[in-house]
Order: C-alpha cells, then sequence, then structure tokens
C-alpha cells in the first residue's frame, strides 16, 4: 500500500426508539433516548444503557437524518442539536385518531469531542410516539474524514 495515501475511519449508525416519549412538565429541552441500535459501524455507541448523544472520535462531515411519529393529539416538534446549539428541526402534526409523521436531514462538519443528539422541544407541549414499529430514528454517517 502506497503510504502516502490516508486511511479514513467509517462511523455509520442508526439508532431507534421503541416507545413514546413526551409530552412531560418541563419547558426544557428533552434529550431524546434510544433503546436499539440498528447499525453501529466505528463502535460509536458502546454503552447501551445511555444511547443518546453522538461523540465524535472522527473529525469529518456527516451527514445526519432522523424522524418522528406524532403522539396521536400531539404535536411533534424534534430538534437537531450541535454542541447545544440548534441546527434545524422537524414538526409532524398530532392528528385525533390518526398520526402524522417527519423528517430532516443537515450535513455538519464536526470536529473530535464534538457532540450531536436530537431534542424535543418544549416537552410539555410536544410528544414523539412509538412502538415495536420504532418510528422514532436517528442515522448519522461519516461522508469524509477531514
Amino acid at each position: 500500500m502506497d503510504p502516502t495515501l490516508q486511511t479514513y475511519s467509517r462511523v455509520a449508525f442508526t439508532l431507534t426508539r421503541s416507545t413514546g416519549l413526551g409530552p412531560v412538565s418541563s419547558t426544557a429541552d428533552l434529550t431524546v433516548t434510544f433503546d436499539h441500535v440498528l447499525t453501529d459501524v466505528g463502535g460509536s455507541f458502546p454503552d447501551v444503557t445511555n444511547l443518546s448523544v453522538f461523540n465524535c472520535q472522527h473529525p469529518g462531515v456527516y451527514l445526519f437524518s432522523f424522524s418522528a411519529l406524532a403522539k396521536l393529539e400531539n404535536n411533534a416538534f424534534v430538534k437537531l442539536m450541535k454542541n447545544g446549539e440548534f441546527q434545524l428541526a422537524m414538526w409532524a402534526p398530532g392528528i385525533p385518531r390518526n398520526s402524522g409523521s417527519g423528517s430532516n436531514t443537515a450535513v455538519l462538519e464536526l470536529e473530535q469531542g464534538h457532540r450531536v443528539w436530537l431534542a424535543i422541544g418544549s416537552p410539555n407541549t410536544y410528544a414523539i410516539h412509538s412502538n415495536s414499529s420504532r418510528y422514532i430514528s436517528f442515522t448519522g454517517v461519516l461522508l469524509y474524514s477531514t
């Protein structure tokens, strides 16, 4: 192998949640936690007891996507957060006797130690719904190292 070629890390994950979350009696953002690792290439989530925050170990440009289902009569409002700063959000209507869903995608440049997670904004008002079909998901992929 040519020693001038750079070796690139591989990072890809998908986390899912099989139960709903919210509304709760708080106005502070509520971090979305997950209960299932569908994929974890690169070992970003070795601690299965705290599936919530992606901690960047390999600097680069990442693609993140997420989706959620509104909890029947409660709207869903989920935010993508980076180091405590809002990046973008998804909103889905909660329809009586039915549910709406939403998703969003972002490309973010991360340095080692940066953290990315999902949060329910105003969890006293908004909620997300799931069951064994895992309607709530969070995916990240390292597109290229920097």
